[in-house]
């Protein structure tokens, strides 16, 4: 052939399992056998708990950042109308001059 250039072709390799090595079986994953239901019942009453603890916490935080944001709002405006009345006093100013 014109494409080998001259290669000699390399021979197939070949293995053969060796009947003396042993290969360990492959372990399976099994379930773990449940031990009780009491790990149930309190894992359950923990999570109760938590979610008790932390649903009105959540709440006041939540009423507490809707205050602030009130708050924030009204003083906006009255510095919006105070900002209004320093620039009347001022058009009033320089009128009067």
């Amino acid at each position: 052939m014109a494409t080998q250039g001259g290669r000699k072709k390399l021979p197939a390799k070949s293995s053969v399992p060796s009947s003396d090595f042993y290969i360990p079986p492959v372990p399976v994953a099994v379930a773990p056998v449940r031990q009780s239901v009491k790990e149930d019942i309190v894992g359950w009453v923990a999570a109760c708990v938590l979610i008790a603890l932390l649903l009105p916490l959540g709440a006041m935080l939540y009423i507490d950042i809707l205050e602030v944001k009130n708050e924030a709002k009204l003083q906006l405006e009255k510095l919006e109308k105070l900002r209004r009345q320093i620039d009347q006093q001022q058009r009033k100013e320089k009128r009067d001059e």
